[in-house]
């Protein structure tokens, strides 16, 4: 599966649904792009898990992308140039990354790419962009193995430490004390056992139990019974959202009845779909500013942007946008003469930007744009508490 956007389809889209009144004004910006498009589109690869385990989530996250890239290039793309997504389908299988990789930046000319799906697909395809210099916008995965020493990856959303601290911090304030961890076998587990274990103490928290499940999830009733037996006040489920829906599945199944809290990658929309009000009550982190905030100026944008969309409002396509956006920011930074080198350079010289009321920074030591965490609770009818 892939996904091409251009201006020229978004200008057919509209046309048939224009008045006449405004086919002359539309004909005429229409032409003034001939340049644009003479000089090339900028292409944007990306790939990633449209029918694996983790594929309600990020086909969410893929609608704010498009609405996002839909509106930038009706309005002119970025320095008169129209912005070309080509996305295609890993299923959450590296080697598919790496094959998608290189048919993105060998066939289809993509300048960099972005929103790269899982850990190990973005961990499979970084020696190969290192050798091609091509720079890769953003993972969406918070594995620790991913931030250092990668001097094309730039990451657009906290690292799976970030959640973790930030929510030992938050069940450290509201009095729990015994919690167990419930981990699949992939680097959120690891980095996130890693991460609590180096935080407990300091915030007076007792891991009571910690119970690994493998890749084929056979031992996964085991286990939950496990974490029943150790009576925890909390469990921490460390999965993404595929596994994490039969995670939280088998721990109720055990009759836990400790408080059940999650990272952003469990995706709180893809549990409620699954589970419904079972999941009444839930914590799960978040890495983008919450999408129904009224206040914040990127909020309200992605408000208005969905609502003309017609695509309901969620965290998942809010981090869609968000990184559509930040994207957009960097192409900007890269001048009109646009190159992997202005593009990295651009994003350098960002250092505490403000887009949108979120604080942007960026610097070779750091490069993470942004470490915002914030922490919701799953409501009644799936409404998200923040």
């Amino acid at each position: 599966m892939n996904r091409m956007q251009t201006l020229g389809t978004t200008v057919r889209q509209q046309a048939g649904s224009i008045s006449s009144g405004w086919l002359l004004a539309l004909a005429l910006s229409a032409l003034s792009l001939t340049s644009a498009h003479a000089q090339g589109a900028i292409v944007v690869g990306q790939s990633c898990d449209l029918s694996g385990a983790s594929a309600s989530r990020v086909k969410e996250y893929t609608r704010g992308v498009d609405a996002f890239i839909d509106r930038l290039n009706a309005q002119g793309g970025v320095n008169g140039r129209p912005v070309k997504l080509v996305r295609y389908d890993d299923a959450f299988v590296p080697e598919k990354t790496l094959e998608n990789t290189k048919r993105l930046v060998e066939q289809d000319g993509a300048l960099l790419l972005f929103g790269m799906g899982s850990a190990p697909g973005t961990a499979a395809i970084l020696p190969y962009a290192a050798e091609k210099k091509i720079p890769v916008f953003g993972s969406l995965s918070g594995a620790t193995g991913l931030r250092k020493g990668q001097p094309m990856l730039v990451h657009f959303r906290a690292s799976f430490v970030d959640e973790v601290n930030r929510l030992a911090m938050h069940l450290s304030t509201i009095g729990i004390r015994k919690i167990a961890v419930l981990a699949a076998d992939l680097p959120i587990g690891k980095d996130g056992i890693a991460a609590l274990e180096n935080v407990a103490k300091g915030r007076g928290l007792d891991v009571v139990k910690i119970a690994r499940v493998s890749a084929d999830m056979k031992n996964l009733d085991e286990s939950a019974a496990a974490i029943a037996a150790a009576q925890p006040q909390a469990v921490l489920i460390l999965a993404p959202a595929g596994p994490g829906i039969k995670f939280t599945e088998a721990l109720k199944k055990a009759r836990v009845t400790g408080q059940l809290a999650g990272l952003s990658v469990m995706s709180s929309d893809s549990l409620y779909k699954a589970l419904g009000e079972q999941v009444q009550g839930m914590i799960i982190t978040q890495v983008v500013p919450f999408p129904w905030n009224t206040k914040m100026d990127m909020s309200r944008d992605y408000q208005k942007l969905m609502a003309d969309a017609k695509v309901p409002l969620s965290v998942d396509s809010m981090e869609g946008y968000m990184s559509a956006r930040l994207l957009t920011e960097g192409l900007k930074a890269g001048g009109p003469k646009l190159s992997c080198e202005s593009f990295i350079a651009g994003l350098e010289g960002m250092n505490r930007k403000d887009v949108g009321g979120l604080q942007v920074t960026f610097s070779p030591e750091d490069r993470s744009l942004t470490h915002l965490v914030d922490i919701t609770m799953i409501g009644k009818n799936g409404k998200l508490i923040n």
